[in-house]
């Protein structure tokens, strides 16, 4: 069966029925499966507004294409800040005896159409992303066989890890540009020695 096939199968499972799936689901695959998975999903949940944005500048065709290949371009954003996140989930869920990361990142990109399908709808978006990351959470019980709390725990603090040191990146950045706005500008050595010269 194809990637497509699989991804539209899987996807119909995470929407209707996810207990089931997780329950029966024992197939074993290499890390690319998983990873060309989210990659698909990130796609299909960017490609309505992608699509949008280009309808609405379609009598200006460059523009068009421009939001057509930013959104898109965001998805794929969205993928590696994704794979991080499943990446820190499974250091945190191999604390608690999980192995083998393909069955973390299937378990992260099975559910990644329900956890960002609305992402554009303020409180919608919210809603169905937490059932998403709930979904996330079955899913690294179900193939790790570990218990719903310390899968809920390594997914919830693999954000948080993650988001520390960006947090702390941004705030460095944004202060280094706050504190030179204040800062009078130094001649250059150059025109030091220029200006005693003259």
């Amino acid at each position: 069966m194809s990637l497509l096939n699989q991804w539209k199968e899987v996807n119909g499972y995470m929407i209707k029925d996810p207990g089931t799936f997780f329950s029966a689901y024992d197939e074993t695959h290499g890390i690319g499966y998983p990873i060309a998975f989210m990659l698909l999903s990130y796609l299909a949940v960017m490609l309505p507004v992608a699509v949008l944005s280009a309808a609405l500048n379609i009598t200006s065709p460059s523009n068009a294409a421009i939001g057509l290949g930013l959104f898109l371009g965001l998805g794929v954003v969205y993928w590696i800040l994704g794979l991080i996140e499943a990446l820190l989930a499974h250091g945190i869920a191999y604390l608690f005896g999980a192995r083998g990361v393909s069955k973390t990142l299937e378990a992260y990109a099975f559910p990644t159409v329900v956890r960002y399908c609305l992402w554009w709808i303020p409180l919608v978006n919210l809603a169905v992303g937490l059932y998403g990351l709930y979904l996330q959470i079955k899913g690294l019980s179900s193939f790790h066989d570990i218990s719903t709390g310390k899968a809920a725990i390594a997914a919830i603090l693999a954000p948080i890890v993650f988001l520390i040191p960006v947090t702390v990146a941004l705030a460095a950045v944004i202060a280094a540009f706050v504190l030179d706005m204040g800062s009078q500008p130094q001649p250059e050595p150059a025109m030091l020695l220029f200006e005693l010269v003259a």
